[in-house]
């Protein structure tokens, strides 16, 4: 059984998350960002907590992930960093010998630190990563995003989780 979990921003993460999670028949679980702020105001605010890996109030603050074969995780890119809801997440559950797909949106080339980030975090508390990817969102349509989305998920296999 595979867990989709996410955090999405602007439901890009979310769009191809749920392509994935109808080709390989997983569940999906998106993080809510309790303390997530809205405008122009609050946009700075949430890039500067991302920037500084700040964590924050998140809902669901845990899962039960011992029945999960696979565990997918994703999420934006906000200036190099991942969201402090993921962030979160990932500090307040056990991954334990769990396998992992990990994988960022972005409007830029940042990407890779988040996925470095990630990883650590995610080695940290003993997950074993097992691939990784980076989809670029910007000035790209839904049916970008969707054959770039199936193009992924047949370079990594991930129909054999299905």
């Amino acid at each position: 059984m595979t867990s989709i979990i996410i955090f999405s921003s602007n439901n890009k993460t979310k769009f191809i998350s749920k392509i994935i999670q109808e080709k390989i028949d997983a569940e999906l679980v998106e993080i809510k960002d309790l303390n997530k702020k809205t405008g122009f105001l609050g946009n700075i605010k949430n890039n500067y907590n991302a920037l500084r890996s700040n964590n924050t109030d998140i809902y669901p603050e845990s899962i039960d992930l011992t029945n999960y074969d696979l565990i997918i995780i994703g999420s934006p890119s906000t200036f190099g960093g991942i969201s402090p809801a993921i962030s979160t997440f990932i500090e307040k559950n056990d991954f334990e010998n769990k396998k992992i797909i990990i994988f960022t949106t972005t409007n830029s080339r940042q990407g890779y630190e988040v996925l470095k980030n990630m990883k650590n975090k995610l080695e940290k508390k003993n997950g074993i990563i097992l691939n990784s990817f980076i989809m670029r969102v910007y000035n790209k349509s839904e049916e970008e995003l969707k054959l770039n989305t199936l193009k992924i998920i047949k370079e990594l296999d991930l129909d054999l989780y299905s």
